[in-house]
């Protein structure tokens, strides 16, 4: 190193151009030979060389996790936020390999993930959809945006909610996740936590404010299907999550009309107990009572009342 200095000093050059100073500085970096890489910087090869890929020694660094050499190359000028060809960053590839360490590091040199809102929603949603907590974490404390959308204006809470993670989902709301947000269809993460019947999820939304976000036509057609279908437990679902049990839809019918014309007892007992109106006339003006009995269902009167 000293003879190195001496001919250094004297006007001597490593006659490297850029991309084989990048390849040398890179493999040292991989292999971590941090002398070697001191010797070669103290002999003013750039720092920031990048190769064909626009890729520099910092970001093969970050890929290893190589917390020494990375502080080296900080120390010694490197762009912490220099980006690669396909616009990565150090701080990218330190949280892609799994490097907690070296990202923390990273970022508290000024690193950024350098994410535009449509790739920091499908980072985020692909870890949702894994469930890899941590790195989920460690993306969210390196400044992404919890709220980023995609083209279809979901977010990674709607993708946790979908598939069921809860810890996934109490880890997003904890760092600020917008409970209710809406997709393009006006879907709410609630909702779509409701349509997958993930009731562990629908309890954790609620305890946050969570809504359906359902306009009463909506809400009045979700109803009336899965009452003509025969789906107490996921009618009843949306019900306990703030679905109004007497929303009428454009002929005025509710799912109580369903119910009672297709003779389904339990979900007419289901929906006057949480308080269906059984006096809502439809648009010609018969009430579910009559048309049960129009469709020859004869209960006890007492059925129709609260």
């Amino acid at each position: 190193m000293e003879v190195a200095k001496v001919l250094s000093g004297k006007g001597g050059e490593l006659g490297y151009d850029e991309v084989a100073a990048s390849g040398e500085l890179c493999e040292l970096a991989r292999q971590g030979s941090l002398d070697k890489l001191k010797v070669l910087l103290s002999c003013n090869l750039d720092v920031n060389a990048a190769d064909y890929d626009k890729r520099t020694c910092l970001h093969l660094s970050a890929c290893t996790g190589n917390c020494n050499i990375i502080t080296q190359l900080l120390d010694a000028g490197a762009d912490v936020n220099f980006k690669d060809r396909w616009g990565g960053t150090p701080l990218r590839d330190a949280v892609k390999h799994g490097h907690m360490e070296a990202a923390t590091l990273l970022k508290s040199r000024g690193g950024v993930l350098g994410y535009d809102e449509v790739e920091a929603s499908g980072e985020l949603c692909e870890l949702a959809r894994q469930g890899a907590l941590e790195t989920l974490q460690v993306l969210l404390a390196c400044g992404v945006n919890v709220n980023a959308a995609d083209y279809d204006k979901r977010t990674c809470l709607h993708l946790a909610v979908s598939e069921g993670s809860a810890h996934a989902v109490q880890l997003l709301l904890e760092n600020g996740a917008d409970v209710n947000f809406k997709d393009r269809w006006g879907g709410t993460p609630l909702l779509d936590a409701v349509r997958e019947r993930h009731q562990s999820v629908v309890k954790l939304l609620l305890e946050r404010g969570a809504q359906l976000g359902m306009d009463e036509l909506s809400m009045a057609t979700a109803l009336c299907e899965r009452a003509r279908r025969g789906k107490l437990e996921s009618l009843e679902e949306m019900v306990r999550c703030g679905a109004n049990p007497s929303a009428a839809d454009y002929d005025g019918r509710t799912a109580l009309h369903i119910a009672a014309s297709d003779g389904n007892k339990a979900i007419v007992q289901s929906l006057i107990a949480s308080g269906c109106r059984a006096d809502a006339r439809d648009r010609w003006g018969a009430t579910a009572q009559q048309e049960a009995e129009r469709a020859g269902h004869q209960w006890d009167a007492v059925i129709w009342q609260v």
